[in-house]
């Protein structure tokens, strides 16, 4: 995960303290108990310098959930120039125009099956077929007599399909589809990218005219464009989920705090990009999700700044 801090921002000596002020003094604003002092403390702060604002401002939208950041830089910004976060902010402001009603739309109201921030489900078919649900995850169903179709619109889900050679059971997720008439596999989808990862049977994976099969213990990615080639699976990591464990080996921080956040309360927000790629070994009971922000601090060297209980900031250590 990134933070809107880019090269310029990080040029600045003072960066890391004054956004450290701002989120105490957010913290302290938000915390019921602001007292008259507080407020204009605060004001003559946040006059003092033209940074002391921004930063501020930084943390308020973050905390108000405008934007996602990691997305918008992966999706949005990667070929661009660097933005600072003054530029990167009048471009959001720029693009909120109707945002309600899109994060309205993207959270995909009308799904069928749905699961929210930390939440597990199991779900058993018409046929016979059972899914379960990770967090944050939407699925729609297009069943027909010819078809037994399903739509991931984001999230990830295992699915055990109930065998019937008239009905293939066919997963539909951003451009690609996966096709099996009887089997156990699993597919994650995100960002534009998925991976189905198979232990039982085969699948058959197709995106426009490549297509590639996928058996037991093997896994498959694929993006808008291209289908990797099949590749040994690690199904104790990548379906750890499913029994209530994650499990990230020399992942990079800022990826396995991206799946973190989707299985607690709050936020974390890594504040760095050269932090973001430290590499991380953990194992997370999903059961205790409370100690996740001491586990990653054990796991490696970091600083913690709760700016409010829903929201945590993690900076590069010393």
């Amino acid at each position: 995960m990134e933070h809107a801090a880019d090269s310029q921002v990080s040029d600045d000596p003072d960066h890391v303290r004054i956004v450290e002020e701002a989120a105490v003094w957010f913290a302290t604003m938000h915390g019921g108990k602001a007292s008259g002092r507080n407020k204009n403390a605060l004001k003559a702060w946040l006059a003092a310098d033209p940074r002391h604002a921004e930063a501020y401002a930084d943390i308020n939208r973050l905390w108000m959930g405008a934007i996602e950041l990691p997305g918008m830089k992966d999706r949005h910004l990667a070929a661009r120039k660097a933005l600072t976060r003054r530029r990167l902010g009048k471009a959001v402001i720029a693009g909120t125009i109707g945002l309600g009603a899109w994060r309205y739309l993207a959270s995909y109201p009308f799904a069928d099956y749905r699961t929210a921030t930390g939440e597990r489900r199991a779900v058993t078919l018409a046929d016979g077929s059972t899914i379960d649900l990770a967090a944050e995850t939407k699925i729609s169903l297009a069943f027909t007599r010819e078809r037994r179709g399903l739509t991931l619109h984001e999230g990830e889900a295992f699915f055990t399909v109930a065998k019937d050679a008239a009905r293939p059971f066919v997963v539909e997720a951003g451009s690609g589809r996966t096709t099996a008439l009887g089997t156990a596999f699993g597919v994650d989808y995100r960002d534009a990218s998925a991976t189905v990862t198979v232990t039982e049977s085969a699948v058959d994976v197709t995106l426009g005219s490549q297509s590639a099969k996928v058996s037991a213990g093997s896994l498959v990615t694929y993006d808008s464009r291209h289908i990797g080639a099949p590749r040994q699976s690690e199904t104790g990591t990548e379906l750890a989920w499913r029994e209530g464990r994650l499990v990230f080996t020399q992942a990079p921080l800022g990826q396995a705090v991206q799946a973190l956040n989707r299985w607690r309360s709050g936020r974390i927000i890594v504040m760095s990009n050269a932090l973001a790629q430290r590499p991380i070994t953990l194992i997370v009971n999903l059961n205790r999700t409370e100690t996740i922000v001491a586990q990653l601090a054990e796991a490696v060297p970091i600083r913690i700044v709760a700016a409010t209980p829903y929201l945590t900031l993690l900076f590069e250590a010393g």
